[in-house]
């Protein structure tokens, strides 16, 4: 029985598969009813001349039923070996034992919904098509594509103070125990290891060091649960290694030389501590520019008016949203909101520092999902860069550029029981094909710490964005907010980026198919001076001054935390969140309109393509970090790539 009581339920069945078709299909479910799903079955047909073949099928148990964030929405994969023709895919919806209960159905009733079939035609040139193919570009388009990547030699040797180039102990470090190694062990590595560990093994590490075995002690970073887990695969290899209480400083310097040899040991590296998501010289700039560009800040405040009174409407501060005008180079967002753009469909996993979760512009969702909210060190910074994303859209405060995706929130300095970051492993737990990932965090060379680097710098963060890239996730790392000091001897001006190209402390390990987001100047989109450029591989840029959203306070400074409101966030740490809110209305659209998705490489690609121009190098056309995002020209690119769609010039149509 499948009465109209049944049909009534409020969700959408996504379906979407790769714009170069790979085989896959996948497949969730949004919308407000999701508690109401039990499961989903969905199948997979080819329809030839004899109608419908059965190609692949799957059961997908709801997050209400199975209690796991993972099956949130009820998602899967449907495969094939076919590379074009047409499909079907259907979806027969169960519902919770509590709505049959609720509808009171007879006891031989089909308590099941049968959603409309899903008719996708792949043609045969789809699983070759690049988003170039047939975009005629200018010669400043051609020049400028891949302006910061010559042709790739292979990753560039990097500076590691455990190979020969190693010149002395981490900074600060000469009378202290070192931090806590992170070891990455080649494929059958650690067993090998071990093996050569025992004293009649006659290996060269023994000879070296007869007495190691009782000594050393390597702790796996995964759990032997988790080491179980398929999806955590790319951090089984990691192990953590401290240094002995009985071993001096520079015993474990001469044992880690020993390790750093073995061709089994991939990476050893010491995780500098957890850089502070800003820094002072990016934040009293952002001020300063909010200030001249506004005039002088109002708070509005318990000095300015009673905490009653309602918090207004400060849309008309978000002037990234705009097209570019004489006084500030927007993102062209505005246009695509009114044809109903709104990030909705889209998941975004945000990790930054924290969060005032009772903010009230982040009240009345359940939309925004907190995998870690410890420890919470710096929630005003989280909040804001929420607020860019996903302040809800009503009429007081901010509108998030993405305000109808799913978000998902980590903490970047939540730590596991063996004291290790939890992101990376929660990350990995997560993230599907065509979900948009940011790591707002800043890094630093154990030998140069007063300059902030990406993530990337990291082995095991390269090695987790490259995983979830491969998955067909789009992921970005802020570039980070330069130097605080001048080294000459490091090559690092205090109130510069440096060029991650050139500069030997930034560890390039390869390319990972992650996007870094530069910082631009919201007046004339020209590269801020304080931020990191010249990525190898991809970039692109966003404000780093005069960003309205919530937190902070100089803007609106009520009782408590869940009222304020800023005008000046900046740095890198603004311009991560604006990148991400673009792309992932980009996203929207390419899956709620065209069925598609767009990995990493083809998402820069687009919006090198349509994106502005403006962020080049004195007296040259060079983008040192790429394109700022024209979202509306991103829209109208995929409609004229793939046909259809609101966004196609009038002359087109």
């Amino acid at each position: 029985m499948k009465g109209s009581r049944l049909m009534s339920i409020n969700i959408e069945i996504l379906y979407y598969r790769n714009f170069n078709f790979d085989g896959k299909f996948h497949l969730r479910c949004i919308g407000p009813d999701l508690h109401k799903i039990k499961r989903i079955r969905y199948v997979l047909r080819v329809i030839n001349a004899r109608g419908p073949k059965r190609l692949d099928s799957s059961t997908s148990s709801s997050r209400v039923d199975s209690g796991l964030l993972v099956d949130h929405g009820c998602p899967a994969i449907l495969g094939t070996d076919l590379r074009h023709g047409r499909f079907e895919i259907t979806a027969s919806i169960t519902l919770t034992d509590e709505q049959i209960i609720q509808l009171d159905l007879p006891s031989d009733a089909d308590a099941t919904i049968t959603w409309p079939t899903m008719v996708i035609e792949i043609q045969p040139e789809e699983t070759d098509r690049r988003i170039l193919d047939r975009v005629p570009l200018t010669g400043a388009s051609l020049r400028v594509k891949r302006s910061a990547a010559p042709p790739d030699p292979g990753p560039r040797p990097v500076y590691d103070p455990l190979l020969p180039v190693f010149s002395g102990l981490p900074d600060g470090a000469a009378d202290k125990a070192l931090p806590v190694l992170l070891v990455k062990f080649g494929k059958d590595g650690f067993a090998s290891f071990v093996a050569d560990l025992e004293p009649d093994s006659r290996s060269r590490l023994v000879r070296l060091w007869p007495n190691l075995k009782q000594v050393i002690q390597l702790q796996p970073v995964l759990s032997a649960e988790e080491h179980d887990d398929d999806a955590l695969a790319v951090l089984h290899d990691y192990y953590l290694l401290a240094q002995p209480a009985s071993m001096s400083s520079d015993t474990f310097i001469a044992l880690l030389r020993t390790l750093a040899a073995l061709d089994y040991v991939e990476s050893l590296s010491f995780p500098p501590a957890e850089q502070e998501p800003g820094n002072l010289i990016a934040a009293a700039l952002a001020a300063l520019v909010a200030t001249l560009i506004t005039g002088a800040a109002v708070v509005a405040g318990d000095d300015a008016h009673d905490d009653s009174q309602p918090t207004p409407d400060f849309d008309a501060l978000q002037t990234y949203l705009d097209a570019p005008t004489a006084s500030h180079k927007g993102m062209n967002i505005r246009s695509v909101w009114s044809k109903q753009v709104t990030g909705k469909g889209t998941r975004v996993h945000f990790s930054d520092a924290g969060l005032f979760a009772r903010h009230e512009d982040l009240r009345g969702t359940e939309r925004l999902h907190v995998i870690s909210d410890q420890p919470n060190a710096d929630p005003a910074h989280g909040t804001a860069s929420v607020g860019v994303l996903f302040a809800q859209a009503n009429s007081f405060g901010m509108n998030g550029i993405c305000h109808d995706c799913e978000l998902y929130l980590y903490d970047n300095r939540a730590i596991d029981p063996r004291n290790y970051p939890r992101t990376p492993a929660d990350l990995l737990r997560q993230v599907r094909a065509g979900d948009i990932v940011a790591i707002n965090r800043q890094s630093a060379s154990i030998h140069v710490l007063s300059t902030y680097l990406p993530s990337l710098h990291e082995r095991d963060w390269w090695d987790v964005c490259e995983a979830l890239t491969a998955r067909g996730a789009v992921v970005v790392n802020a570039a980070a907010n330069g130097s605080n000091q001048s080294l000459a001897d490091k090559g690092t001006t205090r109130g510069h980026g440096v060029d991650l190209g050139q500069w030997p402390y930034f560890d390039d390990h390869g390319d990972a198919s992650t996007i870094l987001v530069g910082a631009c100047q919201s007046w004339d989109g020209k590269p801020h001076q304080y931020s990191n450029y010249g990525y190898r591989y991809r970039m692109l840029n966003a404000w780093g001054d005069s960003v309205a959203t919530l937190g902070y306070g100089n803007l609106q400074d009520k009782k408590g935390d869940d009222r304020d409101y800023t005008n000046s966030y900046g740095g890198t740490s603004s311009a991560t969140p604006l990148v991400t809110g673009a792309l992932s209305l980009i996203q929207s659209y390419a899956m709620r309109q065209h069925h598609v998705y767009l990995n990493a490489d083809q998402m820069h690609l687009l919006v090198m393509a349509t994106g502005y121009q403006d962020a080049t190098l004195p007296l040259t056309d060079v983008l040192p970090m790429g394109s700022r995002p024209n979202v509306e020209a991103a829209l109208a690119l995929l409609d004229r790539l793939l046909g259809g769609g609101s966004f196609r010039a009038h002359d087109e149509l």
